[in-house]
């Protein structure tokens, strides 16, 4: 079995860790990128191919139930035979199915390249936080798990815009083609750095069963808390802009620019949280105070009179909070897995993430259509808060001994 961590806490390993965060934040950046790199494209796609936006959109949830699904029962393998290999599989796949998206003549093949894309995707949380709990010095724990996150912000915010300009160059299909190829040298580089890509591995005889593992109490609760959380920023996030003009009667601008603030607040919170996150001895305590502060700050853009300023402010104090937040709850997981579990525990627990993405809009799109914006603000600050309480029932779970069978 390979060691968690560096063997001696005191051995210097800078360069290698920063080596190692590199990596994986390429391949979690190409993860969130090449998720949203499809759907700007789709007025072109439906011109060309004569499709509609449903049988789009199912592409999309093809690409993103794959991924989802696929997380845990590679977890499982993953920690059997080590991330490296399924990191550099998972990463080519990715970047052949974008790019066979690029040359898809019709909706079968559209559908076949994205099944190919999700089931690369569903490699990488399993492989990367695989990795940098077995290869990370545990000091600097916290900041690695935030760049990663950090990372893919930053995939989720490039790709729009991008796929927009190449679009205007090379047309829909040369942009998906373009961006397929450019995940090729981050394979190459990924293969070639295997070596520092340490993972704790376990024989199937000597690792705890996945189920019993998977089904106990506090891997469960973080799974509660991961669907939660993601229920509760959804909410905002995908009805903000829409709702602050009928609350506060701002322009919709100031609205898409409280959004953008939320989101920009939430990736330094992030980058800060992992400082934060290294230096804690109590992490449920960063985890409540700022899930908590985010839910209140929620709450008053829901109800409190504002004026453009005081919600983009506001907007961005709730982002940022939510933000510091990830490197904990990061740090919550990685301490529940019990050793040789850690892909499987993150491939399962981090499948909440979408599974709350896709449970909350359609509610909140409810509340909104009854004519109560103010409801969303307030439905997502109740799932925030309710988040806090799985995480902290899950840190206070007595984790019994899981044995092997």
């Amino acid at each position: 079995m390979t060691p968690a961590r560096p063997a001696s806490p005191s051995a210097p390993a800078p360069r290698r860790d920063a080596a190692v965060i590199a990596l994986i934040a390429a391949a979690h950046f190409l993860s969130h990128f090449y998720i949203l790199c499809i759907p700007p494209l789709f007025p072109m796609m439906r011109a060309e191919l004569g499709l509609s936006y449903a049988a789009l959109g199912a592409v999309m949830t093809a690409l993103s139930a794959v991924t989802a699904f696929g997380q845990t029962p590679i977890g499982v393998w993953v920690d059997r035979t080590g991330a490296a290999p399924w990191l550099i599989g998972g990463t080519a796949l990715m970047a052949l199915g974008t790019a066979g998206l690029g040359v898809a003549p019709g909706w079968v093949a559209l559908l076949a390249a994205a099944i190919v894309s999700g089931l690369g995707n569903a490699t990488i949380h399993p492989c990367d936080y695989a990795i940098l709990a077995g290869s990370i010095d545990q000091r600097r724990m916290g900041r690695a798990f935030s760049l990663h996150t950090a990372a893919g912000y930053a995939g989720f915010a490039a790709a729009p815009p991008l796929m927009i300009a190449l679009e205007a160059w090379l047309g829909w299909r040369g942009a998906l083609v373009a961006v397929g190829g450019a995940g090729l040298p981050c394979t190459v580089a990924i293969a070639a750095h295997a070596g520092i890509l340490r993972s704790e591995t376990r024989r199937r005889h000597e690792a705890p069963p996945a189920r019993r593992v998977l089904g106990s109490r506090p891997i469960l609760l973080l799974f509660a808390f991961m669907t939660l959380l993601a229920m509760g920023a959804s909410g905002v996030q995908t009805f903000m802009v829409a709702a602050l003009p009928l609350i506060h009667g701002v322009a919709v601008a100031a609205a898409a620019a409280a959004l953008t603030a939320w989101l920009v607040a939430s990736t330094a919170g992030t980058l800060a949280g992992g400082w934060i996150a290294d230096r804690s001895r109590n992490l449920v305590a960063v985890v409540a105070v700022m899930m908590l502060s985010c839910a209140a700050l929620v709450v008053l853009l829901g109800v409190m009179p504002m004026g453009e300023t005081l919600v983009v402010v506001a907007a961005a104090a709730a982002g940022f909070c939510l933000g510091v937040v990830m490197p904990s709850r990061d740090l919550l997981v990685r301490q529940a897995a019990p050793a040789g579990t850690t892909g499987q525990v993150f491939g399962f627990v981090s499948a909440g993430l979408p599974l709350g993405g896709a449970l909350a809009p359609a509610p909140m799109g409810w509340l909104m259509d009854l004519g109560a914006p103010a409801a969303v603000f307030l439905a997502s600050a109740a799932l925030l808060a309710g988040a806090v309480l799985t995480a902290g029932s899950a840190r206070a779970a007595s984790a019994e001994p899981v044995a092997a069978e």
